[in-house]
């Protein structure tokens, strides 16, 4: 059997037949090296990527420097989410073809996938010079384009790629992606309805045609399209979530809202999540809020062996971390610290980025880590996989249940111990997670049954806290320079509700000549403004009382605190990084500590970063506290720069005490399950 008729029976669409023969092809044999690269082609077919990954090595060592071997290796690579060795892999291939654009496209595409968006959009560039037809090339140099942020441009390659390939519907479609991110509604609708002309079965067109159908004010065209989506595809969760925001013309509120998708699909983990993060911006109960994680859990809860072979042996612990948040987040001052500060000795660290739009930032935490995977485009069965193959002891999960999260991985346990820490603020409801990374402020002992997880109190706070070389110097108090107190608030917007607005207007009603600063990009939109001024005004405030800022870069977001006097805080969901960062700018923060995880976040920030005195204990004491402050503006202005510098050296601030305490706290769980005689 020759390596012809292997690759004669691949092509007839016989893959057992060309495996089967190309296997029969011995190392001595001339066609070997081609032989080991076809069972590769054939194994990433069949989603084997490790048999592929070996048969590709194999046809590289028989045929060193093979530019087609070498392809190869490196799209099973990307298939993994080993995007930067992908990228050497193709790099080598196309410096042994230089001029061969299939080989160029591909290497784009790993650099693409690795984070490298300017270097792929030129590479892109240049394989459409090289084969001004090659559509994929079009398609994917629009992606990165618009990920970019041009989508103009972006619009422009894809009408041109249209004129090559008039009938794409997958061209139609990123069209329309780029059209409305530019915000051409008409001509995206115009784009969406070519797609499905093109391509009837083409779900994710009938449900971006819905979104703009509905911003059109088409309701029942935008219900036919959503509906047309889900026939096509049921577990398309875009679709379900349009479909709902229709139901009695948005008037449902967000919790009601994802409740009516998950009656159409109760299996779908990313609405089912984001019911879960809704709900923490409203006073339901405790004992509601364990219940819907447990919901969680037992939809998505696997039972039978876990994924993992084994238990490792080896001293130098391998810890995985999973995110989709590996960028400019709060992560980039809470987590990010603690990566870099590792000792190198004891752990090697794998970071599984989720992350939909990779930044600046995103670097960063590819160079604190030893290992870097991109894998926003495996499924949660892949990524399980990699995780298993990469053999990790401990698997982290940074992002809980916001936007982007792998849950679904974590419940197939593919690591020995599995831990919650980062940025979510409850329980994951999983009985695959074994540990939850807390302290006694946000996770008091008397909290440990709301919890599925074992919760672990291993530091005074469970982040630490880095300031940003930018940040710029604490000012004066503007009530010197204004005659009036401003409070206020730079929290999300998400965070601000009647309860929040309740406790604010309390102080401003106790102090009438005091006004209210937002500040957030978000309060661009005028629909968001007019929805805080109709709170206000139904707690007894007017709008001439509210002062709106829209944000920035961040230092200049940071040099906006010169703008306030006082912080009041959210709930019951309490700013997080805003207050390390008002207490860094030396601007006192007031909140009232809540009863939950998400409403300790500033008491505990403000009692570990050196300002218990403003933690209030009820509604009259916020009020009262606010009062005491107000009074003495001269003191206002002249306890801000030691504000900062309390902050500054409070444990809050303390990276390698912090380090110690964290890798410490995972060592000792690993030692607590796996080694109980070294307790």
């Amino acid at each position: 059997m020759n390596l012809a008729r292997a690759i004669a029976c691949y092509e007839a669409g016989d893959k057992d037949a060309a495996r089967l023969a190309a296997l029969a092809i011995p190392p001595k044999n001339p066609d070997y090296a081609g032989a080991r690269n076809l069972l590769a082609v054939i194994a990433q077919d069949q989603g084997q990527q490790t048999d592929a990954e070996t048969f590709a090595r194999e046809a590289i060592a028989a045929a060193p420097g093979n530019a087609l071997y070498l392809n190869t290796l490196g799209n099973g690579l990307l298939a993994q989410g080993r995007s930067e060795e992908a990228v050497a892999a193709m790099a080598d291939a196309h410096a042994a073809m230089p001029d061969q654009p299939d080989i160029l496209f591909n290497l784009a595409n790993a650099q693409r996938q690795a984070g490298f968006l300017e270097t792929a959009a030129d590479g892109f560039r240049r394989a459409i010079a090289l084969r001004p037809t090659h559509i994929g090339a079009y398609n994917n140099l629009a992606l990165v384009l618009k990920a970019l942020g041009d989508v103009e441009t972006a619009a422009s390659v894809l009408i041109e790629a249209a004129a090559h390939a008039p009938r794409s519907a997958e061209l139609r479609f990123n069209l329309g992606n780029a059209l409305h991110a530019a915000g051409r509604r008409d001509a995206a609708e115009a784009a969406y309805r070519k797609a499905v002309e093109l391509a009837p079965g083409h779900a994710e067109a009938y449900a971006n045609l819905g979104v703009v159908l509905a911003e059109a004010g088409e309701k029942d065209q935008a219900r036919e399209a959503f509906r047309k989506a889900i026939s096509l595809n049921p577990d398309l969760v875009p679709a379900y979530v349009g479909l709902a925001d229709l139901v009695d013309d948005g008037a449902m509120d967000a919790v009601t809202h994802r409740r009516a998708v998950l009656a159409l699909n109760p299996k779908l983990a990313p609405v089912r999540s984001s019911l879960l993060m809704c709900m923490h911006h409203t006073n339901v109960s405790r004992e509601e809020l364990l219940a819907e994680h447990r919901a969680f859990g037992l939809v998505h809860n696997r039972t039978g062996a876990p994924a993992y072979p084994g238990i490792s042996a080896a001293a130098r612990l391998r810890v995985g971390i999973v995110s989709g948040d590996f960028r400019f987040h709060a992560m980039l001052f809470f987590a990010l610290p603690v990566l870099e500060a590792r000792p190198h000795d004891a752990f090697e660290i794998f970071c599984y980025s989720n992350t939909a739009r990779p930044d600046d930032h995103t670097q960063d935490f590819r160079a604190a880590s030893d290992h870097w995977r991109d894998v926003r485009g495996l499924s949660n069965d892949a990524l399980t996989n990699l995780i298993v193959r990469d053999r990790i002891d401990i698997l982290i999960d940074l992002s809980g249940h916001a936007p982007n999260n792998r849950l679904p991985v974590f419940a197939a346990r593919p690591a020995p111990l599995q831990v919650a820490w980062g940025d979510y603020v409850n329980t994951r409801g999983l009985a695959a997670i074994d540990v939850l990374l807390g302290d006694p402020h946000h996770t008091p002992p008397g909290d440990d049954p709301f919890y599925v997880e074992q919760v672990t109190r291993f530091a005074p706070d469970y982040v630490c806290y880095r300031p940003p070389a930018y940040a710029p110097g604490v000012t004066a108090a503007p009530v010197l320079k204004n005659g009036y107190v401003t409070f206020g608030t730079f929290s999300e917007v998400t965070k601000i509700g009647p309860e929040a607005v309740s406790h604010w207007a309390a102080v401003l009603k106790a102090i009438p000549t005091a006004r209210f600063l937002l500040n957030g990009y978000l309060f661009k939109d005028a629909a968001r403004r007019e929805r805080i001024t109709a709170l206000f005004a139904d707690a007894g405030v007017g709008a001439e009382r509210l002062i709106f800022q829209m944000g920035g870069p961040h230092a200049d977001f940071l040099a906006q605190y010169a703008d306030v006097d006082v912080i009041l805080n959210t709930a019951p969901y309490s700013g997080g990084l805003t207050t390390c960062e008002a207490l860094l700018m030396g601007v006192p923060v007031l909140t009232i500590a809540g009863d939950r995880f998400c409403g300790r976040h500033a008491a505990a920030h403000l009692i570990n970063g050196g300002s218990p005195h403003w933690v209030a204990h009820s509604l009259d004491d916020f009020v009262n506290k606010a009062q005491v402050l107000a009074s003495d503006p001269p003191g206002l202005s002249a306890h801000r720069p030691e504000t900062r510098a309390r902050f500054l050296v409070s444990p809050l601030c303390d990276v390698p005490k912090f380090a110690e305490n964290f890798y410490g706290a995972l060592r000792a769980a690993w030692d607590a399950k796996f080694r109980p005689s070294s307790r």
